[in-house]
């Protein structure tokens, strides 16, 4: 099975080259904040940030 490209419009207006990913039509870097994939990294991040504040304290 062939992964689609991502297809989405650039600064430089051609189209995104880079790989979907698998499950939806875009690549991470144009999905968006409010899709699974960027909800689960922001939640990771926010995870990690909250990990270094509470051993900062210590």
């Amino acid at each position: 099975m062939v992964q689609s490209k991502c297809g989405a419009p650039t600064q430089s207006g051609g189209r995104c080259q880079n790989k979907a990913m698998t499950g939806t039509s875009r690549c991470s870097k144009h999905q968006g904040a409010w899709s699974p994939y960027g909800v689960e990294q922001r939640k990771k991040k926010e995870a990690e940030a909250k990990m270094k504040k509470l051993r900062k304290k210590r």
